[in-house]
C-alpha cells in the first residue's frame, strides 16, 4: 500500500519541514524529517525510505551532493530523490534531470504536485 511506505523529508528550515510533513501526514502518508545532508544520509540507513524529498540548498552539504552520496552505495542506486527548492533554474533542474532525480519541485510546494511525484514514482 503506498501511504505505508515512508517518505523523508530533508531541509535545513525546520518551517518548511513542519508544513510539508503536516500536508502529506494529513493525506494519509508516512512522513519523517530530518535537518541538512548529514543527518539525512543516517536516516537513510536507519530508517530505508521508499522516497527523498530533499532541499538543494543547504548549508554544508546540497540536495545535489546529497543525491550523489547516496548513489555511490548499490542498495540505493534506486532510491528516488525528489529535490524541493526556492531556486527555480532551468539549468539546476536540467542538472538534477542528468544526475537522476525523479523530479524538480520549486517552493513554495504544491501538495497536489508532490503528491502526484510520489504516486508515480512509487505507487504500486
Amino acid at each position: 500500500m503506498l501511504k505505508s511506505k515512508l517518505i523523508l523529508l530533508v531541509d535545513d528550515e525546520p518551517s518548511i519541514l513542519k508544513a510539508t510533513k503536516v500536508g502529506l501526514v494529513d493525506r494519509g502518508y508516512n512522513v519523517k524529517t530530518v535537518e541538512g545532508a548529514e543527518a539525512a544520509i543516517k536516516a537513510i540507513h536507519s530508517l530505508k525510505p521508499s522516497i527523498v524529498v530533499s532541499d538543494l540548498v543547504m548549508p554544508g552539504t546540497n540536495g545535489f551532493e546529497l543525491f550523489q552520496e547516496v548513489q555511490k552505495e548499490a542498495e540505493y542506486r534506486t532510491l528516488p530523490f525528489v529535490f524541493l527548492t526556492g531556486v527555480d533554474d532551468y539549468y539546476a533542474k536540467k542538472f538534477g534531470q542528468e544526475i537522476g532525480g525523479a523530479a524538480y519541485i520549486t517552493k513554495p510546494v504544491d501538495l497536489d504536485e508532490l503528491e502526484q511525484i510520489i504516486k508515480d514514482k512509487i505507487g504500486e
